[in-house]
């Protein structure tokens, strides 16, 4: 579930065969890749280090079946990423290069030195052409997370997109499978823009991340828990539209997803395959801006699925569906939005309680704003409330953060 989960400043995406975010918000970070490499001139090479430092401060409240829960506020919230990447530009206009994402291993306060170390969170190798599309390989985006829009993905708008870990909310709000979750092995296609359609798809073979070793045909996935399983052959098509009149521009996407069942030594319960369907829409005028995404279908909202979302549901329980709508309005370097995002899930799936078969639900909404202080420094304020329902017990949380992004 993802879907939500989540952005830095307006920087090109680094292979460019599609763009992640509306060209007048601020882009999320977390699928950005600062600098745009592809595109030189012939027969040159680039090599590009950028790189984002988070700083921010967050307060938190949250209940529970224990009663009020106060977490220790205020809390300190920052973190250093790098995103190295290199492309070779050949004399026909075809470009071959890797975009990576180089992170440091934790995130808690009281965390020692000698665990901050750094890794590779995400390394993609693509070919790319204005002509034939785009071709990845290693740990891009799937298909859906790629073209997918109207998700909320501009920080500063009301989503917090697992920058500050509010425990209340729901991997799904940034409507798709990437966003804060951990990348997966896979290979991907991107087709060239035609009278406005763009067309990517996706093969995952297994749910297993970057890795130096034999994993993907030697190890089955394992999962965190009994009620939960991991997927497999998992394959993702979906097709954008985008189109610019007068002073309105719309985009709109549809996707499908499906996976099999992975075995899971020494788990007896059986799982339905993953299958299901993504639409969104987003438009902007003059300044205004409106958009909105659902995903529906059989697949867990829990993050089972080797870390992420969207993998295979026990038999008998219920279908998910999660959708997010917002408005916003950007002006020059401000912005400002709110957003409302609705799940609904089968109680049990996932969590091994409640009752199978049962629906139950987690909502909230959220509100905030972005001003872009000049090249590669912006500033965002986002608050949110969510309130959930599991095993007949209701859970409140709220959470208020302010936060710079310096991008180069």
């Amino acid at each position: 579930m993802r879907k939500i989960l989540l952005a830095g400043i307006a920087m090109a995406v680094v292979g460019g065969a599609s763009t992640v975010a509306r060209a007048q918000s601020p882009v999320f970070n977390v699928t950005t890749r600062p600098g745009k490499l592809d595109g030189a001139a012939p027969g040159s090479v680039t090599v590009n280090i950028g790189g984002t430092l988070f700083a921010s401060v967050f307060f938190t409240s949250q209940s529970g079946n224990n009663g009020p829960k106060q977490a220790q506020n205020p809390n300190f919230v920052d973190y250093i990423r790098l995103y190295p990447n290199f492309n070779y530009t050949s004399p026909s206009g075809v470009n071959y290069g890797v975009s990576a994402q180089i992170r440091s291993l934790g995130a808690a306060q009281d965390q020692s030195r000698s665990t901050n170390t750094l890794y590779w969170h995400q390394a993609i190798a693509y070919v790319s052409s204005d002509k034939f599309g785009k071709f990845e390989m290693g740990t891009p985006n799937d298909a859906i997370d790629e073209l997918g829009v109207g998700t909320g993905d501009d920080y500063g708008t009301g989503g917090f997109y697992s920058e500050y870990g509010f425990a209340n909310e729901t991997n799904f709000i940034a409507a798709d499978s990437y966003d804060g979750d951990n990348p997966k092995q896979k290979v991907a296609y991107i087709s060239p823009a035609f009278v406005g359609f763009t067309f990517a798809v996706s093969y995952q073979p297994t749910s297993v991340g970057l890795t130096n070793n034999s994993e993907l045909t030697t190890q089955p996935p394992a999962t965190p828990n009994s009620v939960g399983a991991a997927s497999k052959n998992r394959i993702e098509g979906a097709l954008q539209f985008s189109h610019a009149f007068g002073p309105a521009s719309v985009k709109a996407d549809i996707g499908y997803g499906y996976a099999g069942v992975a075995p899971v030594a020494g788990n007896p319960a059986q799982y339905d395959d993953v299958s299901y369907f993504n639409a969104g829409a987003v438009m902007n005028v003059a300044g205004f801006e409106v958009e909105g995404s659902i995903n529906t279908g059989s697949f867990s909202a829990s993050g089972d699925d080797g870390g992420n979302w969207g993998g295979p549901k026990l038999k008998g329980a219920k279908d998910t569906t999660a959708y997010i709508v917002g408005v916003g309005y950007n002006l020059g370097p401000y912005s400002i939005g709110a957003q409302y995002y609705n799940l609904q899930y089968d109680e049990y799936d996932g969590s091994g309680v409640g009752t199978l078969g049962k629906t139950t639900f987690d909502y909230g909404e959220a509100l905030g704003a972005g001003y872009i202080v000049g090249p590669g420094v912006s500033v965002y304020f986002d608050a949110i409330t969510d309130q959930n329902k599991v095993a007949g017990v209701k859970s409140h949380g709220t959470g208020v953060g302010l936060g710079t992004y310096f991008s180069w």
